[in-house]
């Protein structure tokens, strides 16, 4: 009888892998004739310090047939580049591992490997994504140029009134819309706002009043810090 049931499972077993096709790469240590191909999440754009709004996912296979229960690791290949949620997934009933990226503290593009925890082949089977991090709201308003220099009656100050707007993290925020006003002197500005560049900074022509004295200027950015940034000419002349 026990031999029996031996010769019924050694069949069973037969007849399951020739089903399934002798060359089927099962899950072990070993990655050969194992791919690992992109599904989603590749090429996205998000804001630093946030989660990107689609996760990362790839596919684990041999052949056309999905391969469960094999580990991949997600690998962030740059400093800055975040974090992964989890770093190593394991392929579900559809081949698929899915991990979730938040990004790091600064602006540029960065990379994850989606890399096979396998003893061979070296390198395992790796698929490779990319996303850039992009600055997030304006935080802090400051002066960059000289914030107090000499000036005469009428004419412009000798260097253009400019500001730096950047995040939390201190990435520079590009098209930041900055107020200027005269607040003494009553000399005037090129023109009233002025949209900061992609390196964060915006600057005015300021044409001095006919005051003698101390004139200024503010610069605004509603709701961050070091607004108004204010900026002083002394006019003796």
């Amino acid at each position: 009888m026990v031999v029996s049931m031996k010769k019924i499972l050694l069949a069973t077993f037969l007849f399951a892998t020739v089903a399934c096709g002798g060359d089927l790469a099962l899950p072990s240590d070993s990655g050969n004739g194992v791919d690992v191909s992109i599904v989603g999440g590749d090429g996205q754009t998000g804001v630093v310090g946030q989660e990107l709004a689609e996760p990362l996912v790839v596919s684990v296979q041999a052949g056309a047939a999905p391969i469960p229960g094999h580990q991949v690791a997600f690998i962030v290949t740059g400093d800055g580049a975040g974090r992964l949620e989890p770093d190593t997934a394991v392929s579900d009933s559809k081949g698929r591992a899915v991990a979730h990226w938040v990004l790091g503290s600064a602006a540029g593009s960065y990379a994850v490997e989606a890399r096979l925890v396998v003893t061979e082949p070296q390198p395992p089977p790796t698929a490779i994504f990319e996303a850039d991090a992009v600055a997030g709201r304006p935080d802090t308003l400051r002066a960059v140029s000289p914030t107090s220099q000499p000036g005469r009656l009428a004419s412009p100050v000798a260097d253009d009134p400019t500001v730096l707007v950047v995040d939390r993290y201190g990435n520079p925020v590009g098209g930041a819309a900055v107020a200027w006003d005269v607040t003494a002197g009553g000399g005037e500005v090129s023109t009233a706002s002025t949209p900061t560049g992609a390196d964060g900074r915006a600057s005015v022509t300021w044409t001095l009043g006919l005051g003698i004295g101390i004139q200024k200027l503010a610069a605004r950015v509603d709701g961050v810090h070091g607004s108004p940034a204010t900026f002083s000419a002394t006019v003796l002349f």
